[in-house]
């Protein structure tokens, strides 16, 4: 008789919405890279983020059912050029002391063609507004999720305070996020 209580108690709680178990993935630096590509003064600049994390829970490695979350370090970010890091730590840029970390979260994922696109909210210097994100996932064991964002850094009042650095055509306004991340499987919990 327990064993059949276990078996119909297992079935229920299988059948009621939302407590279906998850897949639920982290990454961070030590599983890929989180790399930006801006240009200034008519130059391509790259640098990487050396300290962030990644959580990620989807139903079945359907990505369109993932809830996502990034936390990133912004005195992490580096471009090998000690001038340009500095200033991009400093008050004009990411304000590493005031503002020490950026966060993303997504509010919904949907298919777009070969991809999904992920909406979500990016809270960077004090700042919150929508930004969406194309993502892809592989269908290996140890799942790689990679994608792209194009980030107006303006609109997080990245670079303001100085008329040169909001100059767009000193400054590109448009800073591109592209990542790519071995996910570690972990139980939520």
């Amino acid at each position: 008789m327990a064993k059949g209580m276990k078996t119909a108690a297992l079935t229920l709680l299988m059948l009621l919405p939302g407590l279906a178990l998850a897949d639920c993935f982290r990454a961070d630096q030590d599983d890929g890279e989180l790399k930006f590509v801006g240009v200034a003064e008519g130059n391509r600049f790259t640098g990487t983020f050396g300290e962030f994390s990644v959580t990620l829970c989807m139903d079945e490695r359907d990505l369109t059912t993932a809830g996502i979350e990034v936390v990133v370090k912004t005195a992490s970010a580096d471009t090998g050029d000690s001038q340009r890091d500095s200033e991009l730590h400093g008050e004009n840029f990411f304000h590493v002391e005031e503002f020490p970390e950026a966060t993303w979260k997504s509010d919904d994922v949907s298919a777009d063609g070969d991809g999904v696109v992920a909406e979500g909210e990016l809270k960077l210097r004090g700042v919150s507004a929508s930004q969406p994100v194309r993502l892809n996932l592989s269908d290996e064991d140890v799942p790689v999720l990679s994608g792209s964002a194009e980030i107006m850094r303006l609109d997080w009042n990245v670079g303001t305070g100085d008329e040169d650095f909001e100059d767009t055509d000193f400054i590109r306004n448009r800073v591109d996020l592209e990542f790519e991340l071995q996910l570690q499987p972990y139980s939520k919990g």
